[in-house]
């Protein structure tokens, strides 16, 4: 087998497990294990994949804080936020998490919609002020810089008197088996919460924030309802996405 036939297999495997095993790999391809260990690193330097003792995981998702991105103009979120507004009707009360892609779908209410929306985001809440017919719920609780949100005990306490239509949510790392995470533990609590509350769950991110993990859990990807992404999404990543009954729209 050549070596591109062999790291290829390898990354369908991280696709499908979520890891791969040296030994493992070495019995089910017909080569020594140190053969795997050299393709292992080398996928590693490419950045293909993440190095662990006894092998590999997916790829680590590193995405500068928002406090650091939020003066940076993305046509590309702006495209989600519009695909976005296809679920949205009258009456309904939605959560819009923090982040670019969120902020630009409160930024692209229709202007004759009313909607009850909830956000621990004060820059969401600003988008929202001059909305005539968006009744605004803001969480309170300590406020996470890197961020730009509320989180602790008072935010998640007032989230669970609420039921929630739909919940938005930007996508930091996004992964078949690993499901939806991020790498700030306080963000995976309060999120989860959000999620347990929400009749559904639809998130927005960039094809390359998919099949990646983050350091906290917050969902399996199952529990989402749909994937808004760009045209670069991999087809046979939606496929499989499909498979678990989330909705993939490419934008």
């Amino acid at each position: 087998m050549l070596t591109a036939e062999r790291q290829h297999w390898i990354l369908e495997q991280l696709d499908l497990n979520g890891r791969v095993y040296a030994a493992s790999a070495a019995e089910a391809l017909g080569v020594s294990e140190d053969t795997i260990r050299r393709d292992l690193n080398k996928m590693a330097q490419l950045q293909q994949l993440r190095r662990v003792h006894g092998g590999a995981l997916p790829l680590e998702q590193t995405t500068p804080d928002y406090i650091d991105r939020v003066d940076n103009t993305d046509s590309q979120k702006e495209a989600f936020a519009r695909a976005a507004i296809g679920y949205l009707q009258a009456g309904q009360t939605i959560l819009l998490d923090s982040g670019e892609s969120c902020r630009q779908l409160a930024r692209q209410l229709p202007q004759e919609l009313p909607l009850t929306v909830v956000t621990g985001c004060p820059l969401i809440m600003l988008e929202l002020a001059r909305h005539p017919r968006v009744e605004v719920i803001a969480l309170g609780g300590r406020f996470f810089k890197p961020a730009l949100r509320t989180l602790g005990v008072g935010a998640a306490e007032s989230l669970k008197t609420m039921r929630l239509d739909i919940s938005f949510f930007g996508v930091f790392a996004l992964h078949l088996q690993h499901g939806l995470s991020v790498n700030y533990v306080e963000e995976a609590e309060i999120m989860r919460v959000i999620v347990a509350q929400s009749d559904r769950t639809i998130v927005m991110g960039r094809s390359d924030a998919l099949n990646k993990v983050a350091h906290h859990h917050i969902t399996p990807a199952r529990t989402l309802d749909a994937i808004i992404s760009d045209a670069d999404i991999e087809p046979g990543l939606k496929a499989k996405f499909a498979e678990l009954g989330v909705e993939v729209v490419a934008v």
